[in-house]
């Protein structure tokens, strides 16, 4: 399944952005072929292919609310599907 994530947080984008490159162990576990995109300071995109949904629920119900207050992160999700 392919998804997009808009993330936005109070931090700046490296700040978020080291923070998300921490958790790469953590993500391989449910998903590959990610691709991060700078949309401003303090806004990033991230489109990538879930392999695992249940291992995702499992480990970002978790680790989300470990990071979001301290960086005022907030996730809009989509899933996206090819146009035929």
């Amino acid at each position: 399944m392919q998804m997009c994530i808009i993330a936005t947080f109070k931090c700046g984008f490296n700040e978020w952005k080291s923070i998300y490159d921490g958790d790469h162990d953590l993500r391989k576990q449910f998903m590959k072929d990610d691709v991060v995109g700078k949309v401003s300071e303090n806004c990033a995109m991230i489109k990538f292919t879930v392999t695992d949904p249940e291992k995702m629920n499992q480990v970002m119900s978790k680790r989300i609310p470990e990071i979001a207050p301290s960086i005022g992160l907030e996730h809009e999700i989509y899933t996206l599907t090819q146009v035929e």
